[in-house]
């Protein structure tokens, strides 16, 4: 039963530590780029972070760069970013999904010292519930495992008075 209770337990955990669907990495030209959203799956409606991380080749952060943001869903556009200096090589930009489904971020970094544009898509899932089938699968899961242990405790006891008998 412990088993079966930290399995669940542990899923939570692995989720909320590291999310399984946000997080990607690519390097295009010199750089890299590590984009992460949080909420780890957005959902339709409410307010998600999209995080941006630029690296050198070295995987040092980049000091100054320009970035510029453009996001479709089914080949539509939807928002445009104009391109922004950062320092520090962090940029968040606040987004909410209207519509669910797989969504392209296609960022594209402008070096400053060569002045070359370098693009990526990157693929983000937007679901409509996924907070809430997440914790009503963590629900069933606890219920089920109460269920178990009732069970056995039942199966127990009337073992044990058929065994005094």
């Amino acid at each position: 039963m412990p088993v079966y209770l930290s399995f669940f337990i542990g899923i939570g955990v692995y989720e909320v530590m590291y999310p399984p669907f946000s997080t990607n990495s690519v390097k295009i030209g010199n750089y890299e780029l590590q984009i992460e959203t949080t909420p780890s799956i957005p959902e339709v409606g409410k307010d998600t972070k999209i995080h941006f991380h630029f690296m050198d080749q070295d995987g040092k952060d980049i000091d100054k760069f320009r970035t510029g943001l453009k996001i479709y869903h089914n080949d539509d556009f939807l928002h445009s970013f104009p391109p922004t200096e950062y320092n520090g090589g962090n940029s968040d930009i606040d987004y909410i999904f209207e519509e669910s489904g797989n969504h392209v971020l296609r960022v594209d970094l402008f070096d400053l010292r060569t002045g070359i544009m370098v693009s990526y898509a990157f693929n983000v899932t937007v679901l409509t519930a996924y907070g809430m089938i997440f914790s009503y699968l963590i629900m069933a899961g606890a219920a089920g495992a109460i269920g178990i242990i009732t069970a056995i405790v039942i199966f127990q006891k009337k073992l044990k008075t058929k065994n005094k008998l």
